[in-house]
Parts: C-alpha cells; sequence; structure tokens
C-alpha cells in the first residue's frame, strides 16, 4: 500500500517532524511511504531517502501555478492509495487535487487551533472538510478537536483525535561537553527554547524576560522568519552574552542542548501539541508554559503555567524552581510518566484507524 505525505513547507519543524516520524513507523510496518512538500523554506530534509520537494524555493505567486502543476502530475503517476496532509494549504490543495483524481482515502490534519488560521485558509479547510474532499480528518489534540466546534456538523463528524507520538530519546551528550560546545557556562542557570523563530512561538519574551534576571542564560534552538530581529533583540537589550543561539539542529544535538539545561520555557501564544514540550518532559525537565489550553491538556499540575501578560510571574515561578530540587523532582516524575504514553506506534495506529473502514480491516487482517 502507498502512503503519501503531503507538507506545504521544508523546514525544521514540528509538523514536519511529526511527518517524518509517521513515514518511517509505516515503512517499519511494511508499507511504501514517501513525503512530497510544496516547496523548500529551509532544506532541513533535502538528503532524506524518500522525501521530495516539489519547488527547491519559497515560491513566488506564479510559481504557486507550477506548484499544482507537478503536484497533480506526480498524484497521477504515483497512483497513492492514501494521502495524508499536513497544514492547511496542503490540506485544501491536496485534497481537491487527489479528489478529482481517484485518490480514495484522503487524510487531513489540523496542527493547530482554528482559530490561528488566515480568514481564508480557515474557510477554505471549513468548506472541503464539509463537502467531503476530507475522507477522514485528524485533530492532533483536544485543544485543536475543540477549536473546531462552531464548524459545520459535516466537517466536525469526520474528525477524530489521533495525538503526536514522541520518539524514544537517543543518549544525551555529556552535560558539560554540551555546555563548552555551545559556549555555555558550566554553572549557569539555563533555561532552553526549542522551536520555529516566529510570533507564534514569542521567542521576544523570554529574550526580554533576561533584562530583568542577570544570571539566568538562554540556549535558543531554532530558525525561522524573525531570525534577523532575534539575533538583534538581545544586543539592543545588552543581554547578547546570556543568549544562546545553535540555529537548526539535529535530533540528537536537540537530545543533548534540552538535557545540558535546567528548565525547558514554552512562552508561545497557541500550541496544538507542543511536540518539543513532551520531549522535554520525557528527559526530565521541568517545564514553564505559557497559560494556553494545550498547555493545561498536556502540561497540567506536571508543570507550572503562567500567562505571559506576568513576566514577574514567570520569573519568579523559574526561580522557584531553582531554588527547590525536591519539588522538581516530584514534577519531573509525573511528567515523564505522562509524556511517555505519546508514543510514535500508537500515533501511526491513529491514522491507520483514521482510514476508511475497507482498509481498517485491511490493516487488522495484515497485522495477525
Amino acid at each position: 500500500m502507498k502512503i503519501i505525505q503531503l507538507i506545504t513547507c521544508m523546514e525544521a519543524g514540528g509538523v514536519q517532524r511529526v511527518a517524518y516520524l509517521l513515514k518511517g513507523e509505516l515503512e517499519n510496518r511494511g508499507y511504501d511511504s514517501t513525503i512530497w512538500f510544496l516547496y523548500t523554506k529551509r532544506p532541513a530534509y533535502a538528503d532524506v531517502p524518500g522525501i521530495y520537494s516539489l519547488l527547491d524555493h519559497s515560491p513566488s505567486a506564479l510559481d504557486y501555478f507550477k506548484i499544482l502543476f507537478r503536484l497533480a502530475r506526480m498524484i497521477h503517476r504515483e497512483k497513492p492509495d492514501v494521502l495524508i496532509t499536513h497544514t492547511y494549504y496542503s490540506n485544501v490543495l491536496g485534497h481537491l487535487l487527489s479528489s478529482v483524481l481517484g485518490v480514495r482515502d484522503r487524510i487531513a490534519v489540523q496542527h493547530n487551533p482554528a482559530h490561528s488560521y488566515p480568514r481564508v485558509a480557515r474557510i477554505a479547510d471549513s468548506l472541503a472538510g464539509s463537502i467531503g474532499f476530507y475522507t477522514s480528518n485528524v485533530a492532533v489534540s483536544k485543544t485543536v478537536e475543540e477549536s473546531l466546534a462552531r464548524y459545520p456538523r459535516s466537517y466536525r463528524d469526520r474528525v477524530t483525535v489521533v495525538y503526536n507520538g514522541v520518539p524514544a530519546p537517543s543518549e544525551p551528550a555529556p552535560r558539560d561537553v554540551t555546555r563548552q560546545r555551545w559556549n555555555i557556562p558550566i554553572d549557569a542557570a539555563v533555561l532552553v527554547n526549542v522551536g520555529r523563530f516566529s510570533r507564534q512561538k514569542n521567542q521576544e519574551f523570554l529574550i526580554r524576560l533576561l533584562e530583568k534576571a542577570k544570571d539566568l542564560h538562554l540556549l535558543l534552538v531554532g530558525d525561522g522568519e524573525l531570525r534577523e530581529w532575534l539575533h538583534a533583540l538581545p544586543v539592543q537589550l545588552q543581554v547578547i552574552d546570556r543568549v544562546h543561539f545553535t540555529g537548526e539542529v539535529s535530533p540528537a544535538d536537540v537530545t543533548s542542548l534540552i538535557s545540558c539545561s535546567d528548565i525547558f520555557v514554552l512562552p508561545s501564544l497557541f500550541e496544538a501539541v507542543g511536540l518539543v514540550v513532551l520531549e522535554a518532559m520525557v528527559l526530565g525537565k521541568p517545564v514553564v508554559s505559557n497559560d494556553i489550553p494545550s498547555s493545561r491538556e498536556f502540561i497540567g499540575e506536571d508543570g507550572v503555567l503562567v500567562d505571559i501578560a506576568s513576566p514577574g510571574n514567570w520569573l519568579s515561578s523559574i526561580q522557584w524552581l531553582l531554588d527547590r530540587p525536591d519539588i522538581v523532582s516530584e514534577m519531573v516524575t509525573r511528567a515523564m510518566a505522562k509524556a511517555r504514553r505519546f508514543t510514535v506506534p500508537r500515533m501511526a495506529d491513529g491514522y491507520e484507524a483514521a482510514i476508511v473502514p475497507v482498509r481498517s480491516h485491511l490493516f487488522a487482517q495484515s497485522d495477525d
């Protein structure tokens, strides 16, 4: 069975990581699994077998016609049994073309709360999901499912929740080795954030915290459209000696960078799951997060939730965690147990079950 996943752009983001992990698990189960990107923003997966990009750069207006033509041609040529699309533009474009070209099983995946979509994309997604372009519609959390409450009943009837899976972490490099590699003082208290440099992820909030916390260091792992602004801000605020940028790094390096830090911090304006937060929890790191619905769903009392409207409360919460290793030990033990429930095989089980009943029956037979 040929399963193709379609994603809007290639970069080292959470959605791309989920698709990559799902691809590997589907291959382990014997499926022909590939990933297509509509275009390349950053070549994070350029050399990975079974992953292709329809356009090797960010598109101009005319390039979108090339993308549509190439996508239609590839669907016609490859004739996938199942198309799984991630992110709203891929959902709409991919399912429109695959419906016309006769792909039977079409799964759309909603990776963020609906209110975060651009208005045009929200309308197009609602229409596509309501009239049957999506044979199944996956929400990656209860938070996302609840954000669809005002959508038409015909849309919501096709929605099922499939949680993202967290891979078992690789063995991290020794703490001192990682800190020396990235020029982080060995004895410093270090906050770490991993994510795309964007307004949603809100790394600016963390940099500004350092103005009032003279002993804290901040480790920012990732890249994105706000790179230049975020690199300039610590210079402007005169905290550049305590902000450490790594750029996009390998999953193994992410594991080591989280492990060498003291607290994982998530000031995001919104999230669906926060895959890297679950990874931090698995690694035994305490988490301080913005008090948003997804953090209530996945972190709850096994971390600290603080509204970003109160930077002072953030600083006091961070200091409280640094001063109370006994409390932290109990908290991370509970968090580790919770995060370990979100596995990649369980995620793949959910996608198999999301395929129409005839296909689900075939999957069940193949497992026997």
